[in-house]
């Protein structure tokens, strides 16, 4: 195998698209409208003697050069505005130089930066999102040769001055200004009269999120002459093939069209602005997309929009946690993308006995707790005889009750301690690997397409997570409140617990299923309708009774009979 350049031994690239089938797919910021019907025309009509030659420019530099009121020789056409990029960087920077570019940015200017081997100079926006225009300005430097300007910026949507474009142009003599105009027909700004005003400035411009032509790859430069030819002396000859190059003609004579599209986004727009708003922080947008903060309830969103076959952007770190970068799709299309996203239902499920069989795991580790500490046999039957008492929030105050009736006395720690070496043990090789998923994942995620899901449970943060993640169902719940969440005096059956899901999420009706007594309990306290679930250990009539005496609108005997109740529809 022969290796790449050092610096590239350890770089990753950027992912790739998948052949996938989406009912909508909101994740690349693409124009869902669709092209001019003078596109499909004029490639309808592309002949023999058009593909077998190598294509030409000139008409298509011409086109270009008075859409944007500058002169052809001012033109590059690119394949692609990622080329366009490309070929700048490899034409202006070198190895021992720097690149300026506020941060969140397109990640391909990251990548295209590792190839020359350039220091890439994040400048942080400090208030979301006010371009960090004295931050960007102090970071130049003799050794800076490229400032990348992305107006308007993707993911984070703000168009950026023109005093503070003309202000970094000012202060940065010796270096090229490229200011990447991806979205700028939906900001009805353009920066092109800079290139020809002055020499340090490339503007960079695509035809893939406008006019729609995305999968023929039309991007272009507009700089000075001379950077034009400087960058031609090491682009490919040909690298805009013919049919986008008729394509992207057709486009520009069809501005009507253009103005449709802008026209139906910008109604999407302010809908989807309203709607949203009202349980996510929707970020102002000068593009075909938006920035929404959906907060803890993200994970759980893409997911459910994902079983309902729609792709989204979704950040998992840094300063964008739990963002949607969400194209804007037509009207439609934006009812129905919010229908899904803002469920009226919440389902919220108590773990032990109802999520998952604990027979073999947190009863278990009863059992052995208790006859380590006492000398003494304890039948499983006493267990959920205690478990239906109520008023025991967790199995080590359970244990503890048992001990005590047993005479028993023992300092907390002691049991909590060993306790936990039994069922969790160091890494969670303990008891907890014997435990079973009770509902069917398939009946779950079903649930998800048109609910929102939570947990509710006395265990510990730790545990609850562990095994959620282990079942691979974590990411189907907006809410996971636990143990540690809560006050002593907070736990069920207060129901506190149920009232900070729902604050969160706003749900229209909630249901609660737990197999205790105190799940009942609490679910009354709330106000909410509680669904008993009978536990693997107790499928009795007696414990049916009692879940119904307390409250329950209904009791299962398993809790995949849930699919088939009314009352969630």
């Amino acid at each position: 195998m022969v290796e790449p350049k050092k610096h590239l031994k350890e770089a990753v690239g950027y992912e790739p698209t998948l052949e996938e089938k989406y009912v909508m797919k909101l994740d690349f910021n693409e124009n869902l409208i669709g092209p001019s019907p003078k596109v499909i025309e004029a490639i309808k009509k592309i002949t023999a003697d058009k593909i077998n030659f190598y294509p030409a420019y000139q008409t298509l530099s011409n086109t270009l050069a008075e859409h944007n009121g500058v002169t052809a020789d001012m033109i590059l056409p690119t394949n692609g505005a990622d080329e366009a990029l490309c070929y700048i960087i490899n034409t202006f920077v070198e190895s021992d130089e720097n690149i300026i570019t506020a941060s969140p940015y397109f990640l391909m200017n990251k990548i295209y930066a590792r190839i020359p081997n350039a220091t890439i100079k994040e400048i942080e926006y400090e208030t979301k999102w006010e371009y960090p225009i004295d931050n960007v300005v102090d970071a130049i430097d003799e050794k800076t040769k490229l400032i990348i300007i992305t107006t308007p910026n993707s993911p984070t949507g703000e168009s950026i001055s023109s005093e503070n474009i003309e202000r970094i142009i000012t202060n940065a003599q010796n270096a090229l200004v490229m200011i990447d105009e991806t979205y700028g027909t939906y900001a009805n700004k353009s920066y092109a009269h800079l290139a020809r005003r002055y020499s340090n400035v490339a503007v960079i411009k695509s035809m893939s999120k406008d006019f729609a032509i995305a999968g023929l790859r039309l991007g272009y430069i507009i700089s000075d002459k001379q950077n034009v030819n400087y960058i031609r002396s090491i682009a490919s000859p040909c690298n805009v093939n013919t049919i986008a190059t008729v394509a992207a003609i057709a486009a520009i004579s069809d501005i009507k069209h253009i103005d449709m599209v802008k026209k139906e986004i910008q109604k999407s727009k302010e809908y989807l602005i309203k709607e949203l708003s009202e349980i996510a922080t929707v970020f102002p947008s000068e593009t075909n997309f938006l920035l929404i903060d959906f907060g803890q309830k993200a994970t759980a969103i893409y997911e459910r929009l994902l079983m309902n076959g729609i792709k989204t952007k979704m950040f998992t770190d840094g300063i964008l946690k739990n963002h949607f970068r969400l194209t804007i799709p037509p009207i439609n299309q934006a009812k129905k993308l919010v229908e899904i996203i803002k469920v009226k239902n919440l389902i919220v499920f108590d773990m032990d006995g109802v999520l998952i069989d604990v027979g073999e795991s947190y009863r278990l580790a009863v059992k052995k707790t208790f006859e380590y500490l006492s000398g003494k046999e304890l039948p499983l039957e006493k267990i959920q005889e205690a478990k239906n008492l109520g008023g025991l929030n967790n199995d080590w105050d359970l244990t503890e009750y048992l001990l005590k009736q047993s005479n028993v006395e023992m300092d907390k720690r002691i049991i909590v301690d060993k306790f936990q070496e039994f069922y969790f043990g160091e890494k969670g090789e303990g008891l907890i690997q014997n435990e079973q998923l009770l509902i069917c994942k398939n009946i779950l995620k079903s649930l998800a397409k048109n609910h929102q899901l939570s947990v509710f449970t006395g265990r510990p943060k730790k545990e609850a997570l562990f095994s959620l993640e282990h079942f691979g169902i974590k990411n189907l719940f907006s809410e996971i409140i636990t143990m540690d969440d809560l006050d002593e005096d907070m736990q069920k059956p207060n129901p506190y617990g149920l009232f900070m899901i729902m604050s969160k999420l706003k749900p229209k009706n909630t249901f609660y299923l737990g197999d205790t007594i105190d799940d009942m309990q609490a679910a009354m306290g709330a106000k909410i309708h509680g669904i008993g679930v009978l536990p693997p250990q107790d499928k009795s009539k007696n414990l049916k009774k009692l879940l119904k005496s307390k409250g329950a609108m209904v009791v299962l005997n398993s809790v995949n009979d849930i699919i088939k109740f009314r009352e969630l529809k």
